[in-house]
């Protein structure tokens, strides 16, 4: 794990402001060369402290129904339910977790009908669920993206 400094944070700050913003212009703004810009970020980015991406609107993609599934399984097969609920494109995030429920997943579909579907097609098949709860989300008060958990598997892809 690496750490980053004052002038990383400076650059990581602007970059969140305006991920399309040049090398050359972040080097004015902070009074530094770009090409001291470009090695800083290379530097976060072969660390893992950084992954440049592009982000997309689901609703721009007739993704217009999010919901949190939230699944109680039989403990020992709580990894092998994650990873086919990985598998599944209509799930981007699946995490495994304490408590009650401990698989949870985000579903993004195109609306109430295909969340059913997807609920009833593959979540509640799947041998070792116990029980679920699909919690559709009406809004966001507060959704950052711009600190986001890359996993080490999404981490090797970048190298």
């Amino acid at each position: 794990m690496s750490k980053t400094d004052h002038l990383d944070e400076q650059i990581l700050e602007i970059l969140t402001k305006d991920a399309r913003i040049s090398n050359r212009e972040v080097g004015r703004l902070l009074n530094v060369s770009d090409v001291t810009i470009g090695k800083r970020l290379k530097s976060m980015q072969r660390a893992g402290s950084i992954r440049l991406a592009a982000l997309i609107d689901p609703a721009a993609l007739g993704l217009n129904c999010a919901a949190f599934i939230r699944l109680k399984v039989v403990p020992a097969m709580a990894r092998e339910i994650a990873a086919a609920a990985s598998e599944l494109k209509e799930v981007p995030f699946v995490a495994l977790t304490g408590g009650t429920h401990n698989v949870v997943t985000l579903a993004l579909v195109e609306d109430r009908h295909a969340l059913a579907q997807l609920v009833h097609n593959h979540f509640r098949k799947w041998e070792g669920v116990h029980a679920l709860e699909t919690h559709e989300i009406s809004s966001s008060p507060k959704h950052r993206l711009d600190v986001v958990r890359i996993t080490e598997k999404a981490r090797n892809k970048v190298r």
